[in-house]
């Protein structure tokens, strides 16, 4: 095999020694605001159509509900993953982003008009393909984009942003379904196309890091120059000299994705998180949020309990972030990751045993705060853990192909959710394989990675 080329890795040491300022806030906070509304709005659209608008009109039963959520949330995100980081390797973190954005506002109205069980599995798969692609791209950009000492910080901070995001949607959805659902849909859409989209290609930066890796210096030194002034004009002060170089980069070409499988550092990493992903996807993020509106409804919920309740959950998972972030990287991800897949877990148990919808409710807050942190955590940790030249190609392998697992276990779900008293089959489903498990594996197989150098850590 030829011997892959090498750089120096200045274009690392050159983003690593910049102060934070509001120019790496601006630039984490937008991709993370642009994450929490392709999302909230069209990741989640079956789950919020389905109790209020879908079933009362006898439009599709459970488990054809089921099926359409299984490729909501799993072959669309797959597809959208595996083609974006393909985009993002090859032609750049930022085209993947702005790509995402224009899928997921362009394809998520069409559901105000289509009715057909049919049509409706196609545009779930059509309208989660920019769902994946931010998937794909949005931590692996903060991460290139910062430096070691504040990169959690900055992570965890913006990535909080998306609660409230959260918060706006399901407002929104609390005032306009299911009356006024299809507006809804539109102007869910007019956000992602008609705001979202401009501000990113106006502001948005391509990622150094990614530059230099694909061998592209000329147009690397330009990207950081620009950079460095923007961060000197914040800090109002020289900057400081960027650290010796330690690290050699090496280059994106010639790489492959078999990298992942080969390479004996990489392939326990991959091989594990690739199973943490496919449990955690079936559980505690997709197959709870499957049912957890549905189970409220059962328990006696209106539509707007359900969308006050889940704003509720948001917000305050929005402080959680925050303190998660005031850690910063005083703390192993893996160690978050553990407790919150506990955190879940004890707050699911205890809205089975106790039946009555107020705990639920509470209950369900409380849960939010586990499934928000433990796939944040692990979105970060899954970037943090590759090099630049395959990090988006991991993220398909891994986070990509553990939408396999939201595939297969939702669809699962109608029949479990029937399974048992009060839903007994649901329940356990979401607990151990869904969410005790995954954290046991992370916790006990993962890597440290707190204060370490990207470099250092992935290469």
């Amino acid at each position: 095999m030829a011997e892959r080329i090498s750089y120096d890795g200045v274009m690392a040491a050159r983003v690593d020694r910049l102060p934070l300022t509001r120019v790496q806030w601006q630039l984490a906070i937008l991709v993370e605001v642009t994450w929490g509304f392709i999302i909230f709005d069209t990741d989640g659209i079956g789950a919020r159509l389905y109790p209020f608008v879908w079933r009362p009109n006898h439009i599709i039963d459970v488990v054809q509900y089921a099926v359409i959520q299984a490729l909501q949330v799993g072959l669309g995100i797959l597809l959208g993953v595996y083609i974006m980081s393909y985009v993002a390797d090859r032609y750049g973190r930022r085209p993947a982003i702005l790509l995402a954005t224009l899928l997921g506002g362009i394809c998520i109205w069409p559901f105000a008009y289509v009715t057909d069980f049919k049509w409706l599995v196609v545009l779930s798969v059509l309208s989660t393909l920019g769902v994946g692609g931010i998937v794909a791209t949005h931590s692996v950009y903060v991460s290139e984009m910062t430096s070691p000492d504040v990169r959690n910080r900055v992570l965890l901070t913006s990535q909080g942003v998306t609660a409230l995001v959260a918060v706006g949607v399901n407002l929104l959805a609390f005032a306009w379904i299911p009356g006024n659902w299809k507006m809804f849909l539109w102007v869910s859409a007019a956000i992602e196309v008609v705001v979202l989209l401009p501000l990113l290609y106006w502001k948005l930066p391509e990622s150094p890091r990614w530059l230099e890796a694909h061998g592209r210096h000329a147009e690397a030194e330009k990207a950081m120059a620009i950079f460095e002034q923007r961060c000197q004009a914040a800090f109002g002060a020289p900057l400081p000299e960027p650290n010796p170089v330690l690290d050699q980069v090496i280059s994106a070409q010639g790489g492959s994705w078999t990298e992942l499988f080969t390479n004996p550092q990489y392939r326990r990493r991959t091989w594990l998180l690739i199973f943490v992903w496919l449990m955690a996807y079936a559980g505690l993020v997709y197959g709870v949020g499957a049912f957890a509106a549905v189970f409220m409804v059962d328990h006696g919920a209106s539509a707007h309990f359900v969308f006050l309740t889940i704003a509720a959950a948001y917000a305050v998972l929005f402080v959680a972030f925050q303190i998660n972030a005031r850690l910063g990287e005083q703390v192993e991800r893996r160690d978050v990751l553990f407790v919150m897949g506990l955190l879940f877990a004890a707050s699911w148990a205890v809205a089975w045993a106790i039946p009555n919808l107020w705990v639920i409710a509470g209950c369900y807050i409380v849960s939010r705060i586990g499934t928000g942190l433990f796939l944040f955590n692990l979105y970060n940790y899954t970037a943090v853990a590759y090099p630049t030249r395959i990090r988006s190609k991991a993220f398909a392998w891994t986070d990509g192909l553990g939408h396999l697992g939201a595939w297969a276990g939702v669809t699962l779900l109608g029949p479990l959710y029937a399974l048992g008293t009060d839903h007994l089959g649901w329940i356990l489903w979401i607990v151990v394989p869904g969410a005790l498990l995954p954290a046991a594996l992370i916790r006990f197989g993962g890597i440290r990675q707190s204060r370490a150098v990207l470099e250092q850590i992935s290469t």
